[in-house]
C-alpha cells in the first residue's frame, strides 16, 4: 500500500497538529496504533480526518494513545509539512 505516513508517538488528548499539502488532494488519516496495523494489513479500519483539498489540515488527538498520521495520495505529486501546534 502506497502512503505518507508519520509516527507521532504517545500524544495526550488534545495534542493538536497542522498538515500543509501541496500540489495533490489528499485524504488524512489520524490512526492509533491499532486502527493503523489494520490500515497496513488492508482490513477494516477507522480514522480521524478526510478528504481535503484545501490546506491547512487541523486535526487534533481524541485520546491519549499512541498516533499515525497517513496521507494517501500520490507521493510522487505531493509535499507534505506535519507541525505539532498544541501538546
Amino acid at each position: 500500500m502506497d502512503h505518507l505516513y508519520w509516527d507521532l508517538g504517545e500524544c495526550a488528548t488534545g495534542a493538536v497538529f497542522e498538515i500543509e499539502l501541496r500540489g495533490s488532494t489528499a485524504r488524512v488519516c489520524l490512526m492509533d496504533g491499532d486502527e493503523y496495523q489494520a490500515y497496513v494489513d488492508g482490513d477494516e479500519y477507522e480514522f480521524f480526518g478526510g478528504f481535503y483539498d484545501l490546506t491547512p489540515v487541523v486535526l487534533e488527538v481524541p485520546y491519549d494513545d499512541h498516533w499515525w498520521l497517513i496521507v494517501d495520495s500520490n507521493p510522487d505529486r505531493i509535499r507534505v509539512a506535519v507541525n505539532q501546534v498544541f501538546d
